[in-house]
């Protein structure tokens, strides 16, 4: 029984997978994923490397709702927040602070070597938001059990006091920073790759990096506070769903909020190199993968709590 299972859930990945990969073709119509730089590209290896991303969404979002508590409405409604904030909303932010002119005064401190369009930023949010739209209920309906309706219930939010909140709210900004900044410096900085790539320099220490960010972009400490809390409105619904499994559930939030902001990064575009994206790729997936896990420990509700909303709802 324990294969059937299995077989079945991968047959399940699969076609969750095949699906989106149809709607990012039709959806693409509006604009190309890529232009120029994947001329030179076959196309099927291409459509491999997308459908290797598509099927990494499909994994991603089914092993979430095979361990999660809701109706199937709850985990639509959460995991089209979480999918597209994470998929798409995120990484999207750090191209415009990036890799457009913005980047002189909040991302690196100069302009990069090669710009991303703004048309084709805006062309990603239409592109994987309909990717989103579509296939969020599709895995819903593959993956999800029906469950009594008082075993239903999802606490979007954990009981906590105001000074709870502000405490942890706090150590996750913080905890983001140190993340954020430290691979930064020690995985993609110290690279001569990435340092070409943004016309930086290396200071030569993370002391000295840190003092060089505060001298000339004082800016990219807000802007990644700022995206600290939105990874907290982001991942919120999907700890509030992973419920029971404490360990499991924070292993599967790291890799819910790290490999699908990530996996685009083995597609070739014209507006990054190959070497700079491997790069970024192990930067990120592992700093998210890290943080997605601390941000799981911190908000997850605790097993108590669940089975006194359940007798709750048994008794009502």
């Amino acid at each position: 029984m324990k294969a059937k299972k299995i077989l079945s859930f991968i047959l399940k990945t699969l076609l969750l997978s095949a699906v989106m990969l149809m709607m990012t073709f039709i959806s693409s119509m509006i604009r190309p994923l890529s232009q120029e730089g994947n001329a030179a590209q076959d196309e099927g290896t291409i459509m491999l490397l997308l459908f290797t991303v598509t099927s990494v969404y499909a994994l991603t979002i089914g092993l979430v709702i095979k361990n999660a508590r809701g109706s199937r409405l709850q985990l639509i409604l959460g995991l089209l927040l979480s999918f597209y904030g994470v998929q798409t909303v995120m990484g999207q932010i750090e191209a415009i602070f990036f890799l457009t002119p913005l980047g002189e005064n909040w991302g690196a401190g100069s302009v990069t070597v090669m710009q991303m369009p703004l048309d084709f930023i805006v062309s990603q949010f239409i592109i994987w938001g309909a990717v989103a739209l579509v296939g969020v209920p599709v895995a819903v309906l593959l993956f999800a059990k029906r469950k009594k309706a008082t075993r239903n219930s999802i606490q979007w939010l954990p009981k906590m006091s105001s000074r709870e909140w502000l405490l942890k709210i706090g150590l996750v900004i913080i905890a983001y920073e140190l993340l954020y900044f430290g691979f930064g410096y020690f995985v993609a900085w110290k690279n001569p790759a990435i340092l070409a790539y943004y016309q930086g320099t290396d200071p030569g220490s993370f002391i000295a990096q840190m003092q060089h960010v505060a001298a000339e972009t004082p800016g990219l400490y807000g802007l990644q506070a700022f995206r600290a809390l939105l990874w907290l409105v982001i991942a919120l619904p999907v700890i509030s769903m992973l419920r029971h499994k404490k360990w499991a559930g924070a292993l599967l939030t790291g890799l819910f909020v790290s490999l699908p902001m990530n996996i685009p990064h083995i597609i070739p575009n014209p507006y990054m190199p190959a070497d700079v994206r491997i790069i970024h790729f192990w930067e990120t997936v592992s700093s998210t993968f890290i943080f997605g896990i601390v941000m799981f420990l911190l908000f997850h509700p605790r097993i108590s709590e669940f089975k006194q909303a359940d007798k709750k709802l048994d008794n009502a």
